[in-house]
């Protein structure tokens, strides 16, 4: 079906194109001149558009309008296999535009003579063939059809309506009300003649305003007249198609086609006709509809009918408008509310919806199941009946809160609510206020079973305080009962014991973990049937149980209840069929037991000192039992504070290194010892004695090491050099070539700080020297091909083997203070000195005698061939700035250079 564009602009000579002027239409034939395989102007448009027959009034059957109520002439609608008639763009019925006004009587032909003979009186008149083809005008119908002629077009486009009240189509697309009296003139021609009335000029045309609003609104209106069945289409709804690519005529009709069908079948029914749609409200929507063309794309319309005064159907008039976002966002809110119910459905959490009246609307599985209750029954039902203690009657309960309040969401920690079957249920309820969209309260509801939590609180409790294989109370359970008892009135009789039982280790090997674990619960099972009153068992760790006892007098004393313990935890067990002998040390600490410190005593305190109880009965023998004292406890508690202590002071660097000189026999420096020092901020210089050994068991002595081995370096890149490079030397007691890391650690630390290969000098107790894998030897073999040097520290006084020196790549061998001590006075001391000596150079390794602190020493030692000295005769150990100033000096003073040092006191230096 084809479509008239509408035609804006105007004519060369000013004048507004009018729904007679359109230049695809070639000129309009002259009055009487008919082209019948091709005619022209609009006729001509509808015949290319539709086909023959197109732009003719489609008459409705008087058989279907009998009964109707509808009045007038007879109502021109399509019926179910025939579309709309022509269509007619503009804002009112937009015909042919662009040729200039026909004069009345122009020229003609034979035809033109016929039905110019008809005589037109002086009022508007017209002369139309017995197909509706205007074939001559008057003057006055000129003047009153706006100053142009219609000749030529079809009456249905130029006439519109009832005879009675009809409108006439003006050039400038303005409607002129007129009445139409038909008059015929023989079987071929019409006379019409048209008497405007008294309002007959038409009001100054609104278009371009209402275009201006179709625009913005993206909307536009069409008009069906249902006397001449032509749809016209105003130029907003044009321009709303083309924005769209929407085609809005296609080989079945037009796009509104289906609409118009629709109302013309509603009309043609007649009001006592059945109905498709309800009546009231619901009626409306029959003239509602959406149009979807290709593309995606959703078009609203909405169709009214326009009534004569006497109430027959004029004409159907559709509003259309481009509704494809608004139907988006709704599609995608109706998914996000599909997307929220469904996971609201999810949730284990109950969750209802109340109304305004307080109500149940909606509720989710969760709460079903635990009012025990399908929705239908829940809906409906007043939230004052699902409270348990809320007292009957009308209204909300007291616990919804109005929309208005400061805090419209709040929680209720426990309300009871009432299941199905009459019982009580403990919840937790989230509550959240708000105005639902017509103004009223609506309330969402959270309802947690607090019940279910209570039990799941137990259970986790129970896992985290109950050892599950014994079932008695873990070392979280005891510590919980230690110090509920400790803070009580009768915490000086407080007592704890931990039992551990000797080498259990051995019947998990022999016998397996299984007979392991039969062995643990028989114990358990005899700590809690024979304990005396008052005596609570637990387990601490795999073979440890311990006793916290409410009244240690009462159970005859610490030393008594220990062994009361040790008794029960001694014995023979039969497992899988084997006797099993077992002892256990025991260990029992009292308040009195722990030392002085901010607070009082706590469980874990009194645990802990029953622990080093226990070690102490280790040491003692298998089976023992020890009562912890503060003699006890004390060290071993500072040395915990020391290990953590000094594990921050690493982090912080916190440490420093002295430097102890290691001289040829002129007093020249050949390197320098680094030597750990701690300040402490509380307790002052800590002795190497008293934190290297805390190191050594936290497994802190590789990270000590590391910290030296930087500091060392970094510090040994700055010496002075006078003429020979000064080596560092480190002791590593952590850091072993046995560490796969090792090489990497090292060669880091050295490339890092910028020192020569040869500047470093790694010491190693022959004790960590024992039995070095192939890649251990290998690791120090590479370090030694890039200049460090090894020296083997304190030799003679562990393992010696002088097979193992002689595999290992070390250049150096310090003999040990031990020998040095003694060498002028003890015979056997200078024999092992001078052996060490004598081996060393046998083996190309020189020898390092430290702890020198006497001249007689130095010559003893020089005379046997020791090639360097240390100790305290030479110098003690310097800061780094001290050790700068002797650098600079060039070397110290030694017995062989000076009998005594200025002053004359040894040692000075």
């Amino acid at each position: 079906m084809g479509e008239q564009e509408p035609r804006a602009g105007g004519h060369p000579d000013g004048a507004a194109r009018g729904v007679f002027d359109d230049p695809r239409a070639g000129r309009v034939p002259g009055p009487g001149v008919q082209d019948v395989h091709r005619p022209g102007g609009f006729a001509g448009d509808l015949q290319r558009a539709f086909g023959p027959g197109a732009g003719q009034r489609l008459p409705a059957p008087e058989a279907e309008l009998a009964g109707s109520g509808v009045a007038g002439p007879a109502l021109g609608e399509p019926s179910l296999g025939h579309r709309p008639g022509p269509v007619v763009s503009g804002p009112a019925v937009s015909g042919p535009a662009g040729h200039a006004p026909v004069p009345d009587g122009g020229a003609g032909d034979a035809p033109h003579a016929a039905h110019s003979d008809v005589p037109l009186p002086p009022s508007p008149a017209l002369v139309c063939d017995a197909g509706g083809t205007v074939l001559h005008t008057n003057a006055a119908l000129r003047r009153l059809a706006g100053s142009a002629d219609p000749t030529g077009m079809k009456l249905p486009q130029l006439l519109v309506g009832p005879d009675s009240d009809a409108r006439l189509v003006r050039a400038d697309r303005r409607l002129a009300r007129v009445k139409a009296v038909r008059w015929p003139q023989g079987p071929d021609h019409t006379v019409v003649l048209l008497t405007p009335f008294p309002d007959a000029a038409p009001a100054a045309s609104d278009e371009a305003p209402a275009l201006d609003l179709e625009r913005a609104t993206r909307s536009g209106t069409w008009t069906f007249d249902l006397q001449a069945g032509t749809l016209t289409r105003s130029e907003g709804l044009v321009e709303l198609y083309r924005s769209m690519d929407v085609r809005p005529d296609g080989p079945d009709g037009p796009i509104e086609g289906d609409q118009v069908e629709r109302v013309c079948r509603m009309l043609r029914r007649g009001p006592d006709a059945p109905r498709e749609a309800p009546t009231g409200p619901a009626a409306k929507a029959a003239h509602l509809s959406e149009i979807r063309p290709e593309g995606g794309a959703v078009l609203s319309c909405r169709t009214r009918i326009d009534r004569t005064p006497g109430g027959a159907p004029l004409r159907l008039i559709g509003t259309v408008q481009d509704v494809t976002d608004r139907r988006r966002a709704e599609s995608r809110a109706q998914r996000s509310g599909q997307r929220f119910a469904d996971l609201v459905a999810t949730i284990t959490t109950g969750v209802a919806m109340l109304d305004g009246r307080g109500r149940v609307v909606d509720a989710n599985p969760a709460l079903c199941a635990l009012l025990d209750a399908d929705l239908e029954m829940l809906r409906g039902v007043p939230a004052r009946s699902l409270t348990a203690d809320q007292p009957r009657g009308g209204g909300l309960p007291d616990w919804l809160r109005d929309p208005s309040h400061p805090e419209p969401t709040y929680r209720i920690d426990n309300l009871p609510l009432l299941r199905a079957d009459g019982t009580r249920v403990d919840c937790e309820v989230v509550v959240n206020a708000a105005p639902s969209d017509d103004g009223r309260p609506f309330w969402l509801l959270v309802v947690t079973d607090v019940d279910e939590q209570r039990r799941a609180a137990d259970v986790l409790r129970e896992a985290g305080t109950v050892d599950p294989l014994t079932r008695l109370p873990n070392r979280a359970g005891l510590l919980e009962l230690s110090d509920r008892l400790l803070s009580g009135p009768d915490a000086d009789r407080v007592a704890v014991v931990c039992g551990d039982v000797d080498d259990f280790a051995r019947v998990n090997t022999g016998l397996g973990h299984e007979a392991g674990d039969t062995l643990l619960t028989e114990l358990a099972g005899r700590l809690q049937r024979e304990l005396p009153v008052g005596c609570t068992a637990g387990r601490l760790s795999a073979d440890e149980f311990g006793v916290v006892c409410a009244d240690v007098a009462g159970a005859g004393g610490p030393q008594a209840l220990a062994g009361a313990v040790a008794d029960l935890l001694r014995g023979t067990v039969t497992v899988t069929g084997r006797p099993v002998t077992l002892t256990a040390s025991i260990g029992v600490a009292t308040r009195e037991a722990v030392p002085a410190g901010p607070h009082a005593p706590r469980g874990d305190d009194l645990l802990r000192s029953a622990e080093v109880a226990v070690r102490q009965a280790k040491q003692r023998g298998r089976g023992t039992v020890a009562v912890a004292d503060r003699g006890t406890v004390g060290p071993a508690c500072r040395q915990l504070e020391l290990e953590a202590e000094l594990r921050a002071a690493i982090e912080a660097d916190a440490l420093r290194l002295e430097y102890q000189p290691v001289i040829g026999p002129d007093g020249t420096v050949l390197s320098a010892e680094a030597l750990l020092r701690w300040s402490h901020p509380v307790h002052g210089e800590v002795s190497p004695g008293e934190f290297l050994p805390v190191a050594q068991r936290s497994g802190l002595q590789r990270d000590l090491d590391l910290w030296v081995l930087r500091t060392a370096a970094a510090e040994a890149a700055t010496w002075p050099q006078h003429g020979r490079r000064i080596a560092v030397a480190v002791n590593l007691a952590g850091l072993l070539p046995s560490d796969p890391e090792f090489l990497s650690e090292v060669s880091a630390v050295v490339e890092g700080a910028g020192l020569g290969w040869d500047q470093l000098v790694l010491e190693l107790v022959e004790t960590s020297l024992v039995a070095l894998p192939r890649p251990a030897l290998d690791a120090m073999s590479e370090l030694v091909r890039r200049g460090v040097r090894f020296a083997v520290d304190d030799f003679g006084t562990g393992y010696s083997s002088l097979a193992r020196l002689k595999e290992l790549p070390a250049q150096t061998v310090k003999v040990d203070r031990a020998f040095v001590t003694g060498v002028g006075t003890d015979p056997a001391d200078f024999a092992l000195a001078r052996a060490v000596v004598e081996v060393a150079r046998a083996m190309g390794r020189t020898t390092v005698a430290e702890g020198v602190e006497t001249a007689e020493q130095f010559h003893v030692l020089r005379g046997l061939g020791v090639n360097a000295f240390q100790g305290w005769l030479f110098a003690r150990s310097l800061r780094p700035d001290d050790l700068h100033r002797v650098l600079r000096g060039g070397g110290l003073a030694t017995p062989a250079t000076s009998a005594t040092p200025p002053g004359g006191v040894p040692g000075a230096w």
